[in-house]
């Protein structure tokens, strides 16, 4: 063989994160896991109090991950010097969703008390 065949082929700078790519990580990190985390965590009958803290504290968990898998991608993008336009998306992206997820986390926060009747 020659040596093009055998040597791997070089990926350009900021197009995937340790073997997953972008869409994957966010499709992960702000749909699948959040949702796995609020299915796993609702009760089986007529919630009780701790059954609101444990829900509050999976949505918290969630909009957490979410925030977490876009300014990770970001961040990614920044150190591995990948194209100004592809930082400027991320970025966009970014800004998009952490007030969206913060402000989940407020409502969450708000639901947990109403739902404590406090």
């Amino acid at each position: 063989m020659t040596d093009v065949a055998t040597k791997p082929r070089p990926t350009r700078p900021g197009t995937s994160l340790r073997g997953f790519s972008a869409p994957l990580v966010l499709v992960l990190g702000l749909v699948i896991v959040p949702i796995a985390l609020a299915f796993a965590t609702l009760p089986a009958g007529v919630p009780t109090d701790e059954d609101y803290v444990r829900m509050a504290f999976a949505s918290v968990a969630g909009c957490t991950i979410g925030i977490v898998s876009v300014v990770g991608l970001l961040v990614d993008r920044i150190v591995r010097r990948a194209k100004a336009s592809t930082i400027a998306l991320f970025a966009v992206i970014a800004l998009v969703v952490v007030p969206w997820q913060l402000s989940g986390i407020g409502r969450a926060a708000d639901q947990l008390l109403a739902n404590l009747s406090l």
